[in-house]
């Protein structure tokens, strides 16, 4: 069934829930590691959020679902750079924080997509090495190479 489709990431990282929902949420910290876009959002339920790039293009946007920084973070999501993309329906990301000890647990899932979108092949392609690029940045100061 299309409405079991989903994405599971998980990764570990050495920070605190703090930092790690200023690097989620914060533009200038999302411009080091997403792809050079900045996420704009006043991050309160019901407004909307997008990841802009230097040139101006909207890459993603959607409406914030759920804020409870910083734990968690609820959002549809709908990719507008490329026209297959932005034809699919809009899908859900939920990101989640859980603090264990010196590092972060973040898992986040990709969900609500309408079948084997291409939303779906390219989240699940790009998503771990966004999030690989985030943990690098958090512990190293330097993201890595998208």
């Amino acid at each position: 069934m299309s409405g079991d489709l989903r994405h599971v990431f998980e990764i570990e990282i050495k920070t605190t829930p703090e930092a790690l929902w200023q690097a989620i949420t914060d533009p200038d910290f999302t411009h080091r590691y997403y792809h050079e876009s900045r996420v704009l959002s006043d991050w309160t339920v019901g407004s909307p959020y997008q990841y802009v790039l230097d040139d101006g293009t909207v890459a993603i946007k959607g409406v914030v679902l759920e804020a409870d920084p910083p734990w968690k973070l609820v959002m549809t999501f709908s990719m507008q750079y490329r026209p297959e993309l932005a034809a699919d329906k809009p899908s859900r990301e939920i990101w989640e924080i859980e603090q264990r000890g010196e590092v972060c647990k973040l898992t986040v899932v990709h969900d609500e997509f309408e079948g084997e979108t291409e939303t779906f092949k390219v989240t699940g392609r790009g998503k771990p090495a966004l999030l690989e690029s985030l943990k690098s940045l958090l512990e190293t100061g330097v993201p890595l190479p998208l």
